[in-house]
């Protein structure tokens, strides 16, 4: 075993005995353990703890709901985030096809009725919405009480004749 030094002096970069003292004024040892110490300051989560939300066998409603409140709380380092993965859509992906690049609804009175709204062709019209890369369909109601319904999208399409005629083929509009 190494012996201490009998004759040891402070350099000008070593802490002073002061320093030291401030510096441990923040931690917690345990008299009982030596070097059981731990920070008086709050453990702020990262991303890499959150990932171990899954060990704590929650369900998908609770994990989030604990994601969340840990955010409310400050819990969280700023640049953490939280982010779930809803599911949705799974209720309407069987009324929703696939073709030629474009998305389209097969059943317009079938997502009205998952959507508990009564489907009435006088009350909803048709609006046709195009941008650089892509065009899509909706229904929109005529009062604006309802959300609107995506009915049909084609990414790279530009708006063109044959494009919205191959759309409303696609939706079977009449």
């Amino acid at each position: 075993m190494p012996k201490p030094q009998r004759n040891m002096t402070l350099s000008d970069n070593e802490s002073s005995d002061e320093d030291v003292g401030q510096a441990n004024s923040n931690m917690v040892c345990d008299p009982t353990f030596a070097g059981a110490c731990y920070s008086n300051e709050p453990h702020l989560l990262t991303r890499e703890d959150l990932n171990d939300i899954r060990d704590m066998n929650l369900s998908k409603k609770q994990a989030e709901l604990s994601g969340s409140r840990l955010k409310d709380w400050n819990l969280l380092r700023q640049n953490t985030k939280v982010c779930f993965y809803r599911g949705r859509h799974e209720e309407f992906k069987d009324f929703f096809s696939l073709e030629d690049n474009v998305v389209f609804c097969n059943y317009v009175c079938s997502v009205m009725e998952v959507l508990v709204h009564e489907y009435n062709p006088d009350q909803w019209r048709l609006f046709i919405d195009s941008s650089k890369v892509s065009l899509m369909i909706v229904l929109l109601h005529n009062g604006n009480r309802f959300p609107s319904i995506p009915l049909a999208r084609a990414a790279n399409m530009k708006e063109s004749y044959e494009s919205i005629k191959l759309l409303l083929g696609k939706i079977k509009y009449d």
